[in-house]
């Protein structure tokens, strides 16, 4: 079973890291007053310490994040290659918390089983609770998303046969999501995700879809859905505005819920041409 999307998606990763360090934080105030097991404090004699091991723990994640990042390009992330590489991070903050402990504060010590329980103990509380939280809500947001786009293909399916109608097709050629066109304002991609923004009983929702941008906009040539920044591509149909501030051009959308979409250099004169073919 293929791990959540929200869970890989690289904001959801970062955000993940910083949900973390902030839980720790909360860890240090509420159970390091209780607890003989570990040392991790904000009083002065284990200050320097708790910084050096939050800075290498950070560090260690955030590499992890990003190798994630880097194999799933290639690799279709399972839950249990997502446990595994949950555990692989367990196993090298905890060895690290270890030397810490060893070093700080029992260098005349041996390493011992004891020792090997408080730190896994220690970084297993740290890690596993913050991430378990953020996996349900993870979990809950693509179960939410699941059911809009079910919802919006329900409402579609008596204009089945339209032509109007956009099929998103994930990296595996699945049939994810089919939006009327005049629906849809624009895409953002991120890493191999795109997020599809459209509109569904006058709010602005998003579909987290595992495709590539390039990929995408081959598909979507006879559509009025067109490449305007390396990141974006935008419904023309739906812009009410066309801008510019000294050296930057963006986009204004009809919805009031949708940010102002850039446009870039390279794609300034297609969207210009775009634009002025549709007003006429």
């Amino acid at each position: 079973m293929e791990a959540p999307k929200y869970l890989l998606h690289r904001t959801s990763l970062l955000e993940s890291v910083a949900f973390v360090v902030a839980f720790s934080f909360l860890f240090l105030i509420t159970y390091h007053p209780f607890s003989n097991t570990n040392w991790l404090g904000l009083k002065p004699d284990v200050l320097v310490p708790t910084i050096l091991f939050y800075l290498c723990s950070v560090g260690i994640l955030l590499i992890s994040k990003a190798g994630l990042m880097l194999y799933q390009m290639r690799h279709t992330v399972s839950v249990r290659k997502y446990l595994f590489w949950f555990l692989g991070e367990f196993v090298v903050i905890a060895v690290v918390y270890l030397l810490f402990t060893q070093h700080w504060f029992e260098s005349d010590i041996p390493i011992t089983f004891r020792l090997v329980a408080r730190a896994s103990l220690c970084v297993g509380m740290i890690l596993s609770i913050p991430y378990l939280i953020f996996g349900l809500l993870a979990s809950n947001r693509a179960k939410t998303e699941e059911i809009d786009a079910l919802k919006l293909s329900l409402k579609d399916q008596t204009a089945a046969q339209s032509t109007n109608l956009v099929h998103f097709y994930d990296f595996n050629g699945v049939l994810r999501i089919s939006i009327e066109v005049e629906k849809i304002y624009y895409i953002a991609s991120q890493d191999n995700y795109v997020e599809i923004r459209y509109e569904m009983g006058g709010k602005l929702l998003n579909y987290l879809l595992r495709c590539r941008t390039t990929r995408l906009e081959k598909q979507l040539e006879s559509t009025p859905l067109v490449r305007c920044h390396r990141s974006y591509i935008v419904n023309v149909d739906n812009v009410t505005q066309f801008k510019r501030e000294k050296a930057n051009a963006f986009l204004v959308l009809s919805h009031p819920e949708a940010k102002r979409i850039p446009v870039s250099k390279s794609y300034y004169k297609t969207i210009a041409e775009k634009l002025d073919r549709t007003a006429s």
